[in-house]
């Protein structure tokens, strides 16, 4: 399953929006606070878990109308995979499928010819829903898959013993923590441990095949010095870290992050696609908010490229505030900036970020800063650049403080801007500009 477009009207900041995703398989959400990524990625998440996931992750969705005098809406509209089960249509086969939810508020409302008095999700009653819901969006189905995941992705907190058992969970929980921020992701842990349990047990060839999957997705993601060990006889999960046994709990967060996310991507991959030789190239959707938190610089200019290396037919939907998230992923990727004009927000494509250096991508259209560096810095530069266009005119006070200013130019910026009078730079240019004439 992918998406091919979705739209909102009356939604937060969004007055009225269509987005279209094309056949991007990475697409880059930027934006100020407050713009919308995360609504954008929340809406997709109740459409994508069906009408019961829907009003399970947002039973009273207050706050939700930019208008209370009207009804909200959000629209999808979604491609069924090939190893999505089901068939709509008898002579014409119908692969595409559109649907819409309604949103109400706590003001007395009529939706097609229903009235609404308390804040709710609602669906569209069609044909195409009904039988989403029948076949694609029921909790031990297969395929048809997609998961989200909130800010806030880490794995259990506490030194816990964890049991080895493991039971499938209702579709609405792969969007859970986009919802709810104090919700773990526990499944990666309680996956290894049962699956361990089950080859030392049993001799499973099963869960030694999912095991392997598994720890070979995790160990890419994480750095050289990073590796998956073991599960202790008490049920704790070990990672050699420089040839030190470490715990998940004493990990740092960022490891913990890309653990949590990673790991439970390829649990709910392999219970999506049971049959599949190779679940992590199987298609599906994933939404993921914030991405660059907790990682190291580095990581984020590689955790897009890693992500589409090990799953190469996702489409990754990714809200960042990270020059590097956007650049690493590369020329095939769609970027979208949300900005706020005249209080509602507009989207509007962003070009060639693949190809500019962070410095560039912050003082382009997608980031939009006046410069890289900070307020106190940039205010002493702009001073210098001042008095260096006076020349001659310049007072005796300003000159001294020019010299002053030489001093802290050397280090905080030793090119750009206007050459020192006298330099050699300075007559380089004046000759470049006499010649060029």
């Amino acid at each position: 399953m992918l998406v091919e477009e979705m739209s909102l009207e009356n939604i937060r900041c969004f007055e009225k929006i269509n987005i279209k995703f094309q056949n991007y398989r990475w697409i880059t959400l930027l934006s100020q606070n407050g713009s919308g990524k995360s609504t954008i990625l929340q809406a997709l998440a109740l459409l994508l878990a069906g009408p019961e996931g829907a009003l399970k992750l947002a039973p009273r969705p207050v706050g939700w109308l930019r208008d209370e005098e009207q009804a909200g809406k959000i629209s999808i509209r979604v491609h069924q995979s090939d190893n999505d089960p089901g068939k709509f249509g008898s002579e014409r086969i119908t692969k595409s499928f559109g649907y819409s939810y309604f949103i109400t508020g706590g003001k007395r409302l009529t939706v097609r010819s229903k009235t609404y008095t308390e804040p709710g999700v609602h669906e569209h009653v069609e044909k195409r829903l009904t039988w989403l819901r029948q076949n694609a969006y029921v909790s031990k189905g297969t395929g048809w898959f997609a998961v989200g995941y909130g800010a806030f992705r880490r794995l259990t907190r506490s030194n816990q013993i964890i049991v080895p058992s493991l039971e499938p969970q209702a579709r609405f929980t792969n969007f859970i923590t986009q919802f709810n921020e104090e919700e773990p992701l526990s499944a990666f842990e309680r996956w290894m441990v049962y699956l361990d349990y089950r080859i030392a047990k049993e001799k499973d060839k099963e869960s030694t095949r999912q095991k392997e999957l598994g720890i070979a997705a995790i160990n890419k993601l994480l750095p050289e010095s990073v590796k998956y060990d073991s599960v202790t006889a008490e049920g704790r999960i070990l990672f050699d870290v420089d040839g030190m046994k470490v715990p998940t709990i004493s990990l740092s967060d960022g490891y913990r992050s890309v653990l949590a996310l990673a790991g439970d991507l390829v649990w709910r991959l392999i219970q999506a696609f049971p049959e599949s030789k190779d679940p992590l190239t199987e298609e599906g959707i994933v939404l993921i908010d914030e991405l660059d938190i907790h990682l190291h610089p580095m990581w984020q200019r590689d955790i897009a490229g890693w992500l589409r290396q090990q799953f190469p037919n996702i489409q990754f939907i990714v809200a960042t505030h990270s020059p590097l998230i956007a650049a690493g992923a590369g020329d095939q990727a769609l970027t979208l900036r949300f900005a706020l004009k005249d209080g509602k927000s507009v989207v509007e494509p962003v070009k060639n970020i693949s190809t500019m250096n962070v410095d560039r991508i912050l003082q382009s259209e997608a980031f939009g800063l006046v410069s890289p560096y900070s307020p106190q810095t940039q205010q002493k530069i702009d001073r210098y650049d001042d008095l260096i266009r006076r020349g001659a005119g310049a007072t005796k006070k300003e000159r001294a403080e020019l010299e002053q200013l030489s001093l802290f130019m050397e280090e905080a910026r030793p090119i750009g801007g206007p050459p020192k009078p006298g330099s050699i730079e300075a007559k380089m240019e004046a000759y470049l500009e006499k010649k060029l004439k």
